[in-house]
C-alpha cells in the first residue's frame, strides 16, 4: 500500500486547523455583528416608544395620546423599515396604534420589567418585526406602549458588519494558507535535494552524502552514509575475494596445462586422447578464471569522470582479434560501424565487444553469420551483436545475464559469465543490455545502449 507523502500529511493537519479557525471567526463575526446591530436599533426603537410614552396623558379620567399627524410622521416614517406602535390599557385593550402588533408574553418574570422595558421578536402581516415594550404609569393605571419595526435595517447592518469583518479575515486566511504552503514546501526542499542527489548517482557511486540538511534530517543522512560505507566495504570484500581466488587458481591451472602439453608429446594414442580432454577442461577453467578476474576488475566509476571512447574504434580492434577465430570456424563475421562515442573505460568496453562476439561465435553453427553494429541516435549510443544461431527463448532472455547461468539445451561450453560481465559493465557506464531475436539473421540479438558523450 502506497504511503501518503510528507507534504500531504503536514497539509492534512494544518489546513483543517485553518478552516476551523475560519469557521470560528465567521461565527464570532456574525455574533458580534448581530449583537451590535440589535443593540443599536433596539436603542432607537426604545427612544420611539419613550417618545410615545411622554405624549400619553389622562384627561377627564381617560387616557389620550394627542399625537398630531405631523408628529406621527416624524415617529413612524423610516427610509428602510416600516415602524408601528400600539398603546394598550391595563386590561390589554387597544387605545391607539396598530392592532396587530404583537404583545409580550403575558407571564413574564417581574425582574424582566425591572428597567421598565422589554424587547422581543414577533410577526406582523407575515413579516418579522422587532418590538420594544414599555410600562407607563398614568393616573394610577398601568399602560403598555409598544414600538415595532421590520428588520431591513438590521439585516443590512449585520451584513455590512459581517463583510467588514470577514473580508480581512478571508484575506488573512488566504495569506496564511500561502505562507503554510510555502513553509511546507521550503521545509521539504532539503529532502528533495537529498532525493535528487541519490537519484542522480550511479549504482557504483557509494560516496558519503554531503547535502546540507536541517538538524532533524541529519540523523537520517548519517545512517544513509553509514549504510553506504558498509555496502562499500562489503563490495570491496567480495571483489577482493573473487580476485584473490582467481589469482590463486591461475598458477595451478597454468602448471596443469604445461604438464599436460608436455606429456602429450610422449604419450601413446589412447593416453594422448585422454590428455587432450584434460587439456580442454584446463582451457575452459582458465577461461573461467579470466572471466572472474575481469568481473572483479570492473571497478565502480562515474561515467562523467571518464574520457571519451569511440565505440567504432573499439569494435575495429575487436575485429582483429576475432576474425581469425571466425574464419577458422567457417562463420561470416561482419561489421557495420558508425561513429559514436561514450564516456567510459576503454578496456572495459573492449571486454564488452569481446564477450558479445565470443558468445555469438560459440552459438553460431559453421556457415552461419555474426554481425557487429554500433552507432548513435537521439537517445544515445548503441552497439548490437546478432547471429544466425538458434537464438534464446523469451523465457530465458533475462536469466542469461545472471552469473553462471546457461540456457537449457545449450551446446556451448562457456563459463556463464560473459553476458553477466556485459551487463555489469553496461550498468557502470549508465547503460543497459537486452536480448531479443534478430529480424535479419534469425538468432539472438544483444543490444547495449549508452548515454551519448
Amino acid at each position: 500500500m502506497r504511503q501518503p507523502s510528507l507534504r500531504f500529511l503536514l497539509l492534512r493537519w494544518l489546513l483543517p486547523a485553518m478552516l476551523v479557525l475560519l469557521l470560528a471567526g465567521a461565527v464570532t463575526a456574525y455574533w458580534v455583528a448581530l449583537r451590535s446591530a440589535t443593540k443599536a436599533y433596539d436603542r432607537a426603537l426604545f427612544d420611539t416608544a419613550l417618545a410615545i410614552v411622554e405624549q400619553l396623558a389622562i384627561r377627564d379620567g381617560k387616557p389620550v395620546l394627542p399625537l398630531t399627524a405631523q408628529a406621527r410622521d416624524v415617529l413612524l416614517v423610516d427610509k428602510f423599515d416600516e415602524i408601528f406602535f400600539a398603546v394598550r390599557g391595563p386590561n390589554g385593550e387597544l387605545l391607539d396604534g396598530e392592532p396587530g402588533l404583537p404583545m409580550p408574553p403575558p407571564r413574564l418574570p417581574k425582574e424582566v420589567w425591572s428597567e421598565g422595558r422589554y424587547y422581543f421578536d414577533g410577526r406582523l402581516n407575515d413579516q418579522p418585526v422587532r418590538v420594544a415594550a414599555l410600562k407607563a404609569e398614568r393616573g394610577g393605571q398601568t399602560f403598555t406602549v409598544l414600538a415595532g419595526e421590520t428588520l431591513v435595517k438590521r439585516t443590512a447592518l449585520v451584513r455590512e458588519i459581517l463583510l467588514g469583518m470577514l473580508l480581512p479575515e478571508l484575506l488573512l486566511i488566504v495569506v496564511s494558507l500561502a505562507v503554510v504552503w510555502f513553509g511546507v514546501r521550503s521545509g521539504l526542499t532539503p529532502l528533495a535535494s537529498l532525493r535528487e542527489e541519490l537519484a542522480g548517482r550511479s549504482q557504483a557511486d557509494l560516496r558519503p552524502v554531503t547535502t546540507d540538511v536541517p538538524e532533524e534530517i541529519q540523523p537520517v543522512v548519517q545512517e544513509i552514509n553509514e549504510l553506504l560505507n558498509r555496502l562499500g566495504r562489503s563490495l570491496d570484500s567480495q571483489r577482493h575475494f573473487v580476485s584473490d581466488a582467481a589469482h590463486q587458481l591461475r598458477t595451478p591451472i597454468a602448471a596443469l596445462q604445461a604438464q599436460v602439453e608436455a606429456t602429450l608429446a610422449a604419450s601413446d594414442p589412447l593416453m594422448r586422447q585422454q590428455l587432450q580432454g584434460i587439456l580442454a577442461a584446463a582451457h575452459r577453467l582458465s577461461h573461467l578464471v579470466e572471466q572472474m578476474l575481469m568481473l572483479a576488475r570492473a571497478q565502480p566509476s562515474l561515467a562523467r569522470t571518464q574520457p571519451r571512447v569511440a565505440l567504432e574504434e573499439v569494435a575495429q580492434a575487436a575485429a582483429e582479434d576475432w576474425l581469425p577465430v571466425a574464419i577458422r570456424n567457417g562463420i561470416d563475421l561482419g561489421f557495420d560501424l558508425a561513429p559514436c562515442a561514450v564516456l567510459g573505460n576503454r578496456l572495459l568496453l573492449q571486454e564488452v565487444f569481446a564477450n558479445l562476439i565470443d558468445n555469438a561465435l560459440r552459438h553460431t553453427p559453421r556457415g552461419g553469420s555474426v554481425t557487429v553494429r554500433c552507432g548513435a541516435g537521439d537517445d544515445g549510443a548503441w552497439l548490437v551483436v546478432e547471429d544466425s544461431g538458434a537464438g534464446i527463448p523469451a523465457a530465458d532472455r533475462d536469466k542469461v545475464f545472471e552469473r553462471f547461468y546457461q540456457a537449457p539445451g545449450s551446446a556451448s561450453r562457456g563459463s556463464g559469465l560473459g553476458l553477466a560481465i556485459v551487463r555489469e559493465i553496461a550498468r557502470q557506464h549508465g547503460g543497459q543490455a537486452a536480448i531479443d531475436r534478430s529480424p535479419e539473421l534469425g538468432g539472438a540479438r544483444v543490444t547495449v545502449r549508452f548515454a551519448l558523450a
